[in-house]
């Protein structure tokens, strides 16, 4: 018969017991990774913020059409204005038919003028050439012997051309009686020197109405002075307007 076994010992309550429990192993590593470098899960937290701003809206293409517009319109009211200046500026072209205005182009006195509409030549002795319409006429003559002539300075030339004017006015206008508003000043007409007078008569008749009347006088190529006169029957604006275009219109023939 087996000797009987003792029975194990029984713990001892004095020894302190250690467990070991088990443990995680390391996390597994990716191959091509450094044993270092350790790939964690993606979270939101771990990328900084980054500032917003908000996008501009994109420019449209219509302030490229109000511009190219604007510039259009501004050319064409150029343009128009050129062509309004130059249209106002131009002569008028002559209408079909129409010819110069007649002129009185008098050989003798070596003077010419123009014949308005309605006026008609008028032969008149001692002058040489003449036109008239209703109570207004001009006449034109030279020099007589024992003038002035090609020397006279243009004080002269006014206070002859005065003289002259009131000889000639005396003899077509036989009812004069005085004068007065006389005015007298230099010209120069077609590069000679010439002089103007003109005054109003008044009639010794009450009952006639006063008269306009003015005289050029220029030197003519010859060194001699001639004379285109012109008076008016009654005054009046219209009628020295009328008297005066003719006079301005004198040129050397």
């Amino acid at each position: 018969m087996a000797g009987e076994q003792p029975d194990p010992p029984g713990p001892d309550p004095n020894r302190t017991i250690r467990h070991r429990w088990p443990q995680p192993g390391p996390p597994s590593q990716d191959p091509g990774h450094s044993p270092s470098t350790q790939r964690l899960p993606y979270t939101p937290d771990m990328l900084p913020d980054v500032p917003q701003y908000e996008a501009k809206p994109p420019k449209s293409s219509w302030w490229w059409v109000i511009v190219v517009g604007g510039i259009a319109v501004l050319v064409a009211a150029v343009a128009v204005a050129a062509l309004l200046w130059s249209r106002s500026t131009a002569e008028p072209p002559a209408k079909p038919g129409s010819q110069a205005p007649a002129r009185i182009t008098d050989t003798k006195a070596q003077v010419s003028y123009l014949i308005p509409a309605g006026w008609k030549q008028a032969d008149r002795p001692s002058y040489t050439s003449g036109i008239s319409a209703g109570g207004a006429v001009v006449v034109a003559f030279p020099q007589q012997q024992g003038g002035i002539g090609g020397a006279a300075t243009s004080e002269q030339l006014q206070a002859t051309a005065d003289t002259v004017a009131l000889d000639t006015a005396r003899r077509l206008l036989p009812d004069m009686g005085s004068r007065d508003g006389l005015r007298t000043r230099a010209l120069e007409v077609g590069g000679r020197p010439a002089a103007t007078a003109s005054f109003r008569v008044v009639f010794k008749s009450a009952t006639k109405d006063p008269a306009y009347v003015r005289i050029v006088a220029v030197h003519t190529g010859d060194g001699g002075l001639s004379y285109v006169y012109g008076s008016t029957v009654p005054d009046g604006d219209a009628a020295r307007r009328a008297l005066d275009d003719v006079l301005d219109s004198v040129t050397p023939a």
